[in-house]
Parts: structure tokens; C-alpha cells; sequence
């Protein structure tokens, strides 16, 4: 018997129906831009506007 190795494509090819996937680093790094935004928009931006931070 030859020793080779097992070829199974389905492995090594992503399916193409299924291109958006959110792993966690993707996750994560939405819910800091959200958060971010968040502070921005109800903290930093009220302040500029009255003259606090400037």
C-alpha cells in the first residue's frame, strides 16, 4: 500500500455561499468603535459645544 495523504478539498476551500463571517476579533473591535462613538457623541461633543474643553 503507497502511503500518501488524504486530500479532502472541502476542508481547505471556504464555502462560497458563506463569505461574511464575524469571528471575535471582528466583534470586539465593533463594539469598541460603538462604544467610542458613543462617549464621542453624548460626552466629548456636548462639552466642545459649550466651551468646556476648549
Amino acid at each position: 500500500m503507497k502511503n500518501t495523504t488524504h486530500r479532502d478539498w472541502r476542508l481547505s476551500r471556504p464555502a462560497r455561499r458563506n463569505r461574511f463571517t464575524v469571528d471575535q476579533t471582528t466583534a470586539l473591535g465593533g463594539l469598541t468603535l460603538a462604544l467610542f462613538a458613543y462617549i464621542l457623541c453624548y460626552f466629548i461633543y456636548p462639552m466642545l459645544t459649550k466651551g468646556l474643553l476648549w
